[in-house]
């Protein structure tokens, strides 16, 4: 009997934190619905005439709004980390199709910069083991980044590499 109230009692304090930790979550979610949902169906040969490279196997790592790369975007799935793969079409555009998640197109007229970074909320790796874009997304223009870590760093580079739009 000494023993089962300092159980109950710690199971219990685990309960409460994991309940605040999903009203958070479903807070935050509330709070960045006012972003409109990514087009989901939208192939990048459709926006852009082509397929340019692709598709890679990745880890879709989550969407952060823009330069502040602890603030995870949670609403309409975009926190969820996945498996993915992507494509980039001639244009410069992006096509992020998710496993468990819904799949995403970014256009390439919303991408402002493709570049590499140490990490974002969820997943710091040192270097330059992420590939990150960054795009505007919604009527006032709300700017995003959309980290990625590619399952092979030849893919990476050969992204980085073509990251102007043709």
């Amino acid at each position: 009997m000494d023993r089962v109230i300092p159980v109950l009692l710690l199971a219990a304090l685990f309960a409460l934190a994991l309940t605040g930790m999903l009203l958070g979550w479903r807070r935050r979610g509330r709070s960045q619905q006012h972003l409109p949902a990514p087009d989901p169906d939208e192939p990048v040969e459709q926006l852009d005439g082509a397929l340019g490279d692709g598709p890679f196997d990745a880890v879709y790592v989550n969407t952060v709004l823009g330069e502040r790369p602890l603030e995870r975007v949670v609403a309409h799935g975009l926190g969820t980390r996945s498996p993915a793969r992507i494509s980039r079409g001639t244009a410069g555009s992006w096509r992020i199709e998710r496993t468990g998640a819904p799949s995403f197109t970014i256009s390439g007229d919303a991408v402002t910069e493709v570049a590499a970074a140490p990490g974002m909320a969820g997943k710091f790796i040192g270097g330059d083991g992420l590939l990150v874009i960054r795009w505007q997304h919604g009527p006032d223009a709300t700017p995003l980044d959309t980290g990625l870590r590619l399952a092979r760093r030849e893919d990476h580079d050969l992204l980085l590499a073509r990251k102007e739009h043709s």
